[in-house]
């Protein structure tokens, strides 16, 4: 046993407050594994309007868009540092946003049938999509995913239901996943994710299913079907997948995050239906953090939760 002086207290205090993931963990405040807790109902910075998707940047900030169209970045503790609000709103809000590996936010801005391209800063810097049902076009975009090589790939329903691939440059490239998918054909897929090796995920929702694709859009496989046990989904309506490829898959029926293989088995579930910390209602979004944590988009309860389970 020794004292500590007070120049190490204060370095310590200083190290535990700019990275959790280093040291000074913070206890867990439920018996599930909750950590930390954010958000609340409200227009004011920091709080929400009905959240509906997640992102974390490079630098470990995290980007929350709601339904009042705004899109708000928080430091990993649920800080709020900075936000700003989508062009237009009148027809509805976005569903969907993917941070690039240079820094870009892109948001599928659902209602007006386009992606919107912002910098770090919330500058709009490009734009790509219109309304309808051909090439170059969208129907209610969900999601965007990138691959290593800056190809970019968006989800759509409403009738389209399908996937399409754009270049770096936002060239329309192909569609696919618009023919039967192994017996059904995909039903708002409401998020994507690609793994390191080069595989895309998509959250068939309203099959209840995991579909995955080569990136030029040939099928793999299927995985999971409706229910509430292992291998099951109840409206999966967001996945993302960590670097040593485990899937983290966030069911808005389910009211459950559901981990997975790479290989897409399933692995634990975590979370039940309610209003209390540790509960969740109508979940919309999750993201992997940093040291196994996960931020979960509580949507109907107007917050995030921080996990460590």
């Amino acid at each position: 046993m020794y004292l500590m002086t007070a120049h190490k207290l204060m370095l310590a205090g200083f190290i535990c407050v700019i990275s959790l993931a280093l040291s000074c963990d913070r206890p867990a405040l439920t018996g599930n594994g909750v950590i930390g807790s954010f958000g609340g109902v409200g227009l004011a910075s920091g709080l929400f309007n009905y959240p509906r998707a997640i992102s974390v940047e490079n630098n470990g900030a995290i980007l929350v868009v709601d339904k009042a169209g705004r899109v708000q970045r928080f430091n990993p503790e649920g800080d709020f540092l900075f936000s700003w609000s989508m062009p237009e709103t009148t027809k509805g809000k976005p569903v969907g946003l993917t941070v690039h590996n240079d820094g870009r936010i892109f948001v599928a801005d659902t209602h007006y049938h386009r992606i919107l391209v912002f910098d770090p800063e919330g500058k709009l810097v490009g734009q790509f999509g219109t309304n309808g049902d051909g090439d170059g076009e969208f129907q209610l975009p969900t999601d965007v995913a990138i691959d290593d090589d800056g190809f970019i790939y968006v989800s759509e329903y409403n009738g389209n239901d399908r996937i399409t691939k754009w270049s770096p440059d936002f060239e329309f490239v192909k569609a696919f996943g618009e023919s039967e998918v192994l017996g059904k054909r995909l039903n708002r897929p409401a998020a994507l994710a690609i793994d390191r090796a080069g595989i895309l995920w998509v959250a068939d929702a309203c099959n209840h299913r995991i579909v995955r694709f080569t990136l030029d859009g040939k099928v793999i496989d299927a995985i999971g079907h409706r229910g509430r046990g292992l291998d099951e989904f109840r409206y999966p309506y967001d996945i993302d997948i960590r670097d040593d490829g485990t899937v983290l898959v966030c069911e808005y029926g389910g009211d459950r995050l559901h981990w997975l293989s790479p290989e897409g088995k399933s692995i634990k579930s975590w979370g039940s239906s309610g209003r209390e910390l540790g509960e969740l209602s109508g979940p919309w979004g999750a993201a992997f953090g940093a040291d196994n944590s996960v931020y979960v988009v509580d949507s109907m309860n107007s917050r995030v939760q921080i996990i460590r389970p």
